[in-house]
């Protein structure tokens, strides 16, 4: 195919896991200064993840990222004001009957708020974000914590998003919980089959529940009008099927060499180097530099 020269990008939206971060979950000094350099001309820089801002707080440090647009669409952030734009919460008895499922088929559950995540058991996301806490400054630690009363905390505090995790596969517990969900409007928004956890050396199943149908693309073309920034001048990079419908909607998009074979056929540029060999650098330098092939 042709190749479309790059007039102007305002914004850059990055995916965090095998993306922006290597698998031992650090970034790059190549990537930290490519991102600094188009900081330097003014470039927004957008966190676009299923994750939660309060477990990508020290990422968000590295890059000087400006805002988030977490929870896959459905929590966007001012990170530089720590103002909130969007955030979309699930009903409180919603969350205790999905725990109360979880609890009566030992299912670790894990819960997600606009600043703060929180689980009954050491195990999975909550062991590797204390894992990863050993390395990071206290002010940048990940805010999630081991909570003695889960059921306590739900009727007391906001939720965002349910985790569900497993190493078992989870398509009987999503056959279970339709009921549930059909009942109070939720959306299973991410299910994620055998990834392996380098910081915990397990390979886990994983479905994410939201209150809402939002998906990075949606959230992004939110924050785009917040921020009257047109789509033809914002950048998305990404490498799963989560990105998909990012990399499908945005006339400019790049996907890692490491990325899915679904991905890599929406991207406009697919990088040489992959997510440990500081891919997100040469798609960006090549990408704000010349022409782009599809």
């Amino acid at each position: 195919m042709g190749v479309n020269f790059i007039n102007k990008i305002s914004l850059v939206a990055l995916d965090i896991g095998g993306t922006l971060l290597s698998d031992d979950n650090t970034i790059s000094k190549e990537n930290l200064d490519t991102i600094q350099n188009l900081k330097s001309k003014g470039i927004k820089i957008v966190l676009s993840t299923a994750r939660e801002y309060s477990s990508t707080k020290y990422i968000s440090k590295q890059i000087k990222c400006d805002y988030g647009v977490f929870s896959n669409g459905s929590h966007l952030l001012d990170i530089n004001n720590l103002k909130t734009l969007k955030c979309s919460l699930l009903k409180t008895k919603a969350v205790l009957e999905i725990y109360n499922y979880c609890k009566k088929n030992n299912l670790y559950i894990h819960l997600n708020q606009e600043f703060c995540e929180v689980s009954d058991q050491m195990d999975y996301f909550n062991l590797k974000h204390n894992i990863l806490n050993q390395g990071y400054p206290d002010e940048l630690k990940s805010a999630c914590f081991l909570v003695e009363n889960l059921n306590e905390y739900i009727i007391n505090n906001p939720i965002t998003k349910v985790v569900i995790v497993s190493e078992q596969d989870l398509d009987i517990t999503i056959k279970e919980l339709e009921e549930i969900l059909k009942k109070y409007n939720l959306f299973i928004t991410e299910h994620n089959r055998n990834l392996y956890e380098h910081i915990i050396n397990k390979k886990i199943n994983y479905i994410e529940i939201g209150s809402t149908k939002d998906t990075k693309s949606s959230g992004l073309i939110e924050l785009s009008k917040i921020l009257n920034i047109p789509i033809d001048e914002i950048l998305v990079v990404g490498d799963g099927d989560n990105d998909l419908e990012m990399l499908s909607k945005f006339p400019n998009s790049i996907c890692m060499s490491n990325g899915t074979e679904h991905a890599k056929k929406l991207a406009k540029y697919i990088t040489k180097k992959d997510n440990n060999n500081s891919g997100v650098a040469e798609g960006l330098n090549y990408y704000m530099t010349g022409g782009v092939k599809k």
